[in-house]
C-alpha cells in the first residue's frame, strides 16, 4: 500500500479484517437458484396496495360495481318482437276515460315529470322465461292435479290448444300462447244448472282456507313463482229466466291474485272460484318457470318521462292519417282555396306525473324467448284546454335503452312504451 492507504487503514479498526457473510454459502446457494423476474419488490408492494384498495372500494360501494359490471358485455341484448302482456300497446289517438270526450281523440299529452321523478340510473333484475316444451303433455299433468284424466285434444287448427275432459264434463284447457295458460271448469258447474233455488244458499268458506287450497294447487304444479295479496269477491253462478231473474244458482267465493317474481308484481294473474263446500268449480293461470336472471342498469324516472314524449312524436311523424285539431278550420277536399288553415297537428294537453311504481311486463324477443322486463307505471293529471282535470296511468319500459332493440316487423306495438288509459 501507499503512504496514503497506511494512512486510512491506520483509521479503520476493521481493516485488515475481510467481510464475509457468516452463512456466505448458503447464501450464494439461495441466490443462484431462484428464477430472475421483471417484477420487482417495488411492483409487489404495488400490487398488495391495490388489492387493499379494490377490497376495501367493494365494502363501500358494492351498489356501483355491480352497476359497472351490469354495464359490460355479460348483459344480452333485448331484441324486443311483441308484447304480451294482454294490455298491449294503446294508441295516443284513443279516447282515455274522463270529461272530455270524443275532441280528445288524437290527442297528444305533453308530460311533465314531477318533483319526485328523480334522474337517479338504478338497477333491477330482468328474468328470462322457461315455458313447458310439450303442450300436450303439461295440459295432462296440471289436469291431473284438478282430478282431470284423459287423452289431450287438439281443439284448434293450429295445434296450440289443448284440452283433456273426464267423463264426469270436468275439463282443463291449455292454451299454448306466448305464455301458456290453463283453464280448469268443472263438472260441477253442470249440476248446479239442475238447483231449483232461485238464490244462492250456504257460506262460502273463510279467506284462510281459500288462500291454503290454492298455495296447494300452486305448490303442485311446481312452477315457482308467488304471489300478491289476494283479492277476494264473491259470484253468483247459474242460469237466467227471460226476464233476467236467476232460474238455478250457486254461491261461489273468488280469489284472485297477480304472479310476483323477485318481489315485483307481474303481468300474469292466477284465479280460483270455489262453492260452499270448497269445491273448485273454476281456476286458471299461466304455466311458466323463471329462468336465468341479468341485473340491467335502468333508465332514470325524468328519462323514462321523456321517453314518453319522444315516442308520441315518433308515432305522428309521417302518419297518413293525420289528427285534427281543435282550432282552426281545414282544407276542404277538392279546393283549390288556398286561404284556409290546414292541421297543424293533434291537440294536445297537458300532463304532469307525480307518482310512480315498478312492475314486471311480458316481452317477445326476436329469438322466440320470453322476458320479464321491468316496466316504470306512472301516475299523473291530465289538465285539459278547458282547465278540467282527470287522472290516469302510463307505462315506459325501465331498462336502459342502450340494452333495447325493438324489431321492424314488432307486434301488439312492441314499442318501448305502452300507454294506458
Amino acid at each position: 500500500m501507499n503512504e496514503l492507504e497506511d494512512r486510512l487503514a491506520a483509521l479503520d479498526p476493521a481493516a485488515g479484517q475481510p467481510y464475509e457473510h457468516r452463512n456466505l454459502d448458503a447464501m450464494i446457494a439461495r441466490v443462484i437458484s431462484q428464477h430472475s423476474s421483471p417484477r420487482t419488490n417495488l411492483w409487489r408492494r404495488f400490487q398488495v396496495k391495490m388489492a387493499g384498495a379494490l377490497v376495501t372500494s367493494a365494502l363501500v360501494t358494492t351498489g356501483a360495481i355491480v352497476a359497472i359490471q351490469g354495464a359490460g358485455p355479460a348483459l344480452p341484448l333485448l331484441a324486443i318482437q311483441s308484447i304480451h302482456s294482454g294490455q298491449g300497446f294503446k294508441s295516443v289517438a284513443s279516447t282515455h276515460p274522463g270529461t272530455y270526450g270524443a275532441m280528445q281523440i288524437y290527442e297528444v299529452f305533453n308530460f311533465t315529470a314531477g318533483p319526485g321523478l328523480t334522474a337517479s340510473t338504478p338497477t333491477n333484475f330482468s328474468y328470462q322465461l322457461q315455458i313447458p316444451s310439450n303442450a300436450a303433455s303439461e295440459a295432462s299433468r296440471v289436469a291431473a292435479i284438478f282430478g282431470v284424466t284423459g287423452t289431450p285434444a287438439v281443439t284448434n287448427g293450429d295445434g296450440s290448444n289443448w284440452t283433456v275432459t273426464n267423463a264426469s264434463g270436468s275439463s282443463l284447457d291449455y292454451q299454448n300462447s306466448a305464455i301458456p295458460q290453463w283453464n280448469y271448469t268443472s263438472s260441477l258447474i253442470q249440476s248446479a244448472y239442475a238447483n231449483s233455488s232461485s238464490s244462492p244458499s250456504g257460506n262460502n268458506p273463510n279467506h284462510t282456507t281459500l288462500e291454503g287450497d290454492v298455495q296447494s294447487y300452486l305448490a303442485e304444479m311446481g312452477y315457482g313463482y308467488n304471489l300478491s295479496s289476494p283479492n277476494f269477491s264473491t259470484s253468483t253462478i247459474g242460469t237466467a229466466n227471460p226476464d233476467g231473474t236467476i232460474k238455478t244458482a250457486t254461491s261461489a267465493a273468488i280469489v284472485s291474485y297477480n304472479v310476483v317474481v323477485g318481489g315485483i308484481t307481474t303481468d300474469q294473474s292466477l284465479s280460483f272460484t270455489v262453492d260452499t263446500n270448497n269445491n273448485v268449480l273454476y281456476a286458471s293461470g299461466p304455466a311458466f318457470s323463471v329462468g336465468n336472471s341479468y341485473n340491467y342498469p335502468l333508465q332514470s324516472l325524468s328519462a323514462g318521462v321523456a321517453a314518453l314524449n319522444a315516442e308520441q312524436q315518433n308515432r305522428f311523424q309521417g302518419s297518413s292519417t293525420q289528427p285534427t285539431p281543435l282550432s282552426g278550420s281545414s282544407v276542404n277536399p277538392g279546393s283549390n282555396d288556398t286561404g284556409t288553415t290546414t292541421p297543424t297537428g293533434p291537440p294536445s294537453v297537458n300532463v304532469t306525473l307525480n307518482s310512480d311504481s315498478l312492475s314486471f311486463q311480458t316481452y317477445q324477443l326476436t329469438d322466440g324467448t320470453l322476458w320479464l322486463l321491468p316496466v316504470y307505471q306512472y301516475a299523473g293529471t291530465i289538465t285539459g284546454t278547458d282547465a278540467t282535470s282527470t287522472t290516469s296511468t302510463w307505462s315506459e319500459l325501465a331498462v336502459d335503452p342502450n340494452y333495447i332493440r325493438i324489431s321492424s316487423t314488432a307486434t301488439a306495438g312492441g314499442g318501448h312504451g305502452v300507454i294506458n288509459f
